[in-house]
């Protein structure tokens, strides 16, 4: 029997009832947290407990944490699975999800595991090869104008079906925070994260607050999608002006963006931001070292090399390396070739 919960908004004050989940704030549309001891879950497809690889950066000793290797090919599959295996328990029959990609994959893929059918909202630009494997997933796909086109739309669907909420369901951190304990030995001194709805960022975070673990957080973004820069100054920021191959920050406005400014303050961290033209470059030189990742992973790699050259003591630092190149290598071949 599972300890009590409940969820509620720091923003407007609604309070949930006991164990009843609501994927955002009824009221005002928050992000929720959560009040009590949450359900307590175990992997279920291997999930979590990727390699960490220790790299020579110079004369630095950094570590690239592979995220892109868990079972569906992203860091996702911990929120998803926890996220899921809740709304097993709770009786759902059906999931939907917003995404620009490797959240869908992963809520199809949990979905299917777990016997719930799938409902994956998708901007219609999203890439090819994501799509033919929702497709393979038996996922039914409803294409969106654009990534918060596709928000509004999964909202709308969540009134019959648990909805992941990635950007803003509290579960999903809290699957997220397994990856501290993986870390934790390593006693990292920063980690830098591909951030868009800062579940990884916030998760990690969280997490290692919890085992008492002081570690300076950097958030990578995008160039057209950076949320952050609304309210911190980018420790630095590209010149170019197009950010479209990291499809995977595509979310302009991130209703967790609150808490991740606080927490670049609270770890005396900072926000980096990259445009295509370093993107490629990044992408390259991960693939020349045999990280087959995706576009979107490039950025850690890039805020790392950046945050050198701006003398930086990087040494125990952690990359994550979020999500598999695999999934769309039409494009991949493309930029590096």
């Amino acid at each position: 029997m599972f300890e009590m919960w409940r969820l509620f908004c720091k923003n407007c004050g609604f309070e949930g009832e006991e164990d009843k989940y609501y994927p955002f704030c009824p009221v005002c549309k928050s992000p929720l947290y959560i009040k009590g001891e949450p359900p307590k879950f175990k992997p279920i497809l291997g999930e979590g407990n990727t390699p960490i690889v220790k790299e020579k950066i110079d004369n630095y000793e950094v570590y690239f944490k592979l995220e892109y290797l868990n079972p569906s090919g992203s860091f996702k599959d911990r929120g998803v699975s926890y996220s899921l295996q809740l709304a097993s328990s709770m009786n759902y029959r059906c999931a939907v999800e917003d995404s620009s990609g490797n959240s869908g994959i992963s809520t199809a893929t949990f979905s299917s595991r777990l016997g719930l059918k799938s409902k994956i909202v998708i901007p219609k630009t999203a890439p090819y090869g994501k799509k033919a494997i929702l497709r393979s997933l038996n996922a039914e796909i409803i294409e969106a104008n654009t990534r918060d086109d596709a928000s509004k739309i999964a909202e709308d669907l969540s009134k019959d079906c648990f909805y992941v909420s990635h950007s803003k369901n509290p579960f999903f951190i809290e699957g997220m925070k397994s990856i501290a304990n993986e870390i934790k030995g390593l006693k990292p001194r920063g980690i830098i994260v591909p951030s868009s709805s800062f579940s990884l960022f916030l998760g990690v975070y969280y997490g290692l607050r919890e085992q008492n673990i002081n570690t300076k957080m950097f958030a990578i973004q995008a160039k057209e999608t950076a949320s952050l820069k609304e309210f911190i100054d980018p420790i630095y920021e590209s010149k170019g002006n197009e950010s479209k191959l990291a499809d995977g920050l595509a979310l302009k406005k991130s209703p967790r963006v609150k808490d991740a400014l606080e927490v670049i303050k609270e770890s005396n961290g900072g926000l980096l931001i990259f445009d295509d033209n370093e993107i490629k470059i990044g992408l390259k030189k991960l693939w020349q070292m045999g990280y087959l990742v995706e576009p979107t992973s490039a950025v850690s790699y890039l805020g790392l090399i950046k945050l050198k050259e701006l003398n930086y003591d990087i040494s125990d630092y952690i990359i994550m390396l979020t999500g598999s190149g695999l999934k769309f290598y039409d494009l991949i071949e493309k930029l590096i070739l």
